[in-house]
């Protein structure tokens, strides 16, 4: 969109669009009904201060050919996505990774910082991309251009909230303001001009957030969810429940797992960098099952990481007090622990180490020194190591909620979400991510922020509760099974002799330990198997000879999506 001086290229939504719009100017002076308008009257009223009035998800661009200047901003949690490259050559910026390739100057060379941080966590962390010479602008950060000057700069943080006095709220009271922030936030992302749904799992935080939109529209709400025929990963059944429950127009479609698996070739085009989250491929499914309805999803995504809904925080809580009774006894035990079963036997190796080196056990997938032995690089996250260390005074369980919801949350669970979704033109809304219920997520005290009691009690007082007590189960796939039958071919197929060798993955040994443990039944290798095949499927789809390799045609047909500038510096 143009406007006198100024050009905006824009990905997302503008929640409060409409009250900014009567901040700024009579409306007589507008030339649309659009959010996109109404951020380019911002910057024209309040410049860089417009970021923050802006109650939104959004990635955008604005060019003020006035000051010969590009301003760019991505959203605090960071649900949209806005990669950028930066040379003597000029500046490009993109929502998609793959644009990028069709730039002669950018670089696009294996970043090998990226493929240890991958392969460590199944995901590539901003500001890094699997590029040398692409970036990923970080969430809640926004930049300049002028001159071929580049200033970053982090307009919105978290943490610094957390590190305000604690809110003096009871159990009863904080559950209140819970309840009318996401109510609040529901329905100001219910507002849309095409139809709106929402996923619906038949967990506490898609049925809290389901419960109130049935509230703010009764007998009109739309909820989807999938059924897998196999029954160990199939919950569709408490999702069905919790639907007749709250009366909502419930649709449940089962998918074979024929299905599931044509998915898995997909990954590599549809994230455009490894990205090694299994649930990606359910996460595609269902959305391909509410496009059929609606335009918009909303969903349940933070809920998690602001009240505390991991079992994995207990998890801490309990090795963290067990090792330190058994410290002294470290160096007797730790011979033994490679013979000890699943997950333990993975971190009781780090009795006497440091939390945070125990809880990045908890949530990784090859430890430090795998990924070292494989790549020759040690993974070195900065943005984890802040996240833990500014929460040093805080307890165990808000350092690990606080890691989470600035790594994993933006670079997993939203990276999963934003793309499987709009792989089948399907909007997804994630209400609990609303900066003001976040805020005040982050000054609860510790004692409210346990097993997402204060959701619960929401949810309780709208459905029965004993149809919500069961284990916390997420979308899940069979990997182990499938690495043993459907995907054992293509796994070996896939990582070929060239594959490592360009990559530099050096210890095939080790790989093929890997493979023969986990066909045996010995250990259960299957996140570690997952990731290498990913990659091993992005290394394919990068080849100059892949089958149906035409990017250039992806972005002359992605106007809106796909966003290139080049600033001089006259």
């Amino acid at each position: 969109m143009r406007s006198n001086d100024l050009v905006i290229t824009f990905n997302g939504e503008i929640y409060n669009f409409k009250e900014l719009r009567s901040e700024l100017e009579s409306d007589e002076l507008y030339h649309s009904h659009t959010d996109t308008e109404v951020l380019l009257r911002g910057y024209q009223g309040w410049g860089l201060g417009l970021l923050d009035r802006l109650v939104g998800m959004f990635a955008f661009a604005i060019w003020d050919s006035t000051q010969k200047q590009l301003f760019l901003a991505r959203d605090r949690l960071g649900e949209k996505p806005l990669y950028y490259a930066d040379s003597s050559e000029g500046f490009v910026f993109a929502s998609e990774l793959g644009a990028f390739t069709e730039v002669p100057w950018v670089d696009c060379s294996l970043d090998r910082s990226a493929l240890a941080l991958y392969l460590h966590y199944q995901y590539v962390p901003a500001p890094l991309t699997i590029y040398n010479g692409v970036r990923k602008l970080p969430p809640g950060h926004a930049m300049v251009v002028r001159k071929r000057e580049t200033r970053i700069w982090r307009y919105w943080d978290p943490l610094s909230f957390q590190e305000k006095p604690l809110l003096r709220l009871g159990a009863r009271e904080a559950a209140e303001q819970t309840e009318l922030l996401l109510r609040n936030a529901v329905a100001g992302q219910m507002v849309a001009d095409v139809p709106v749904g929402a996923f619906l799992s038949g967990g506490i935080d898609s049925s809290a957030v389901v419960a109130l939109m049935t509230e703010l529209c009764p007998g009109n709400v739309k909820t989807f969810t999938i059924g897998f025929e196999f029954p160990e990963y199939d919950e569709s059944r408490y999702a069905a429940a919790v639907a007749s429950s709250l009366g909502t127009d419930h649709t449940c479609e089962l998918m074979t797992e024929q299905q599931t698996l044509d998915l898995v070739p997909t990954i590599p085009e549809t994230y455009g960098e490894p990205f090694a989250d299994p649930s990606a491929l359910p996460t595609h499914l269902v959305s391909c099952v509410a496009r059929k309805q609606v335009t918009v999803a909303l969903s349940g995504d933070g809920g998690d990481e602001l009240f505390g809904g991991y079992a994995r925080y207990h998890t801490l809580e309990q090795l963290t007090a067990l090792f330190g009774s058994i410290a002294p006894l470290g160096k007797l035990i730790r011979p033994l622990t490679k013979h000890l079963p699943g997950k333990l036997g993975r971190v009781a190796d780090l009795i006497g180490s440091p939390t945070i080196d125990l809880y990045r056990r908890l949530i990784t997938v090859f430890s430090v020194e795998e990924v070292a032995a494989l790549t020759g690089t040690a993974p070195e996250f900065a943005e984890f190591d802040r996240a833990w260390n500014d929460a040093r005074n805080l307890t165990l369980r808000r350092r690990a909620m606080a890691a989470d919801l600035l790594t994993y949350l933006p670079e997993a669970i939203l990276v999963k979400v934003d793309r499987a979704s709009m792989a089948t033109s399907l909007e997804t809304r994630a209400p609990f991510l609303d900066h003001r219920i976040v805020e005040f997520a982050m000054q609860l005290p510790s004692t409210l922020l346990r097993d997402k009691l204060l959701l619960k009690k929401l949810v309780y007082r709208r459905l029965p509760k004993g149809l919500m007590e069961r284990p916390k189960s997420g979308f899940s796939v069979p990997l182990a099974r499938w690495f043993r039958g459907p995907l054992l071919s293509l796994l070996r197929d896939t990582l070929s002799d060239r594959m490592l060798d360009d990559l530099g993955l050096r210890d095939r040994p080790f790989i093929e330990t890997f493979i023969a443990q986990h066909c045996a039944g010995q250990r259960d290798h299957a996140s570690r198997l997952w990731a290498l095949l990913v990659l091993g499927m992005w290394w394919q789809s990068q080849r100059p000879e892949s089958p149906g390799r035409c990017r250039s045609t992806r972005i002359a047909s992605s106007a809106q999506r796909v966003a290139v500038c080049e600033v001089g510096s006259t």
